[in-house]
């Protein structure tokens, strides 16, 4: 599984996922974790999914390997580098 940390909010990345086409396909708290935010975001019609995770002011994405779909761990890596720019 892929495990990407990132150092923008998870609203700038939700942000960043709807302006690149991507759509929540469901939205729960993680378990054991109160307070905590859990996103499945696609791009409609492909496979593959972007989990986003925010929880105690951290913030990352997960991907894992049979949910790739030939893009999802690529763009995890573009909403990591998002917050390196700044």
């Amino acid at each position: 599984m892929l495990v990407v940390e990132l150092s923008i909010s998870a609203a700038m990345a939700l942000e960043e996922c709807r302006r690149r086409g991507l759509t929540v396909r469901s939205e729960r708290q993680l378990a054991g974790k109160p307070g905590s935010h859990h996103w499945h975001l696609g791009i409609p019609g492909r496979p593959g999914t972007v989990e986003l995770n925010e929880w105690r002011e951290q913030v990352w994405v997960n991907v894992l390997p049979l949910r790739d779909g030939g893009w999802s761990s690529a763009f995890a890596q573009q909403l990591a580098q998002l917050g390196e720019q700044s």
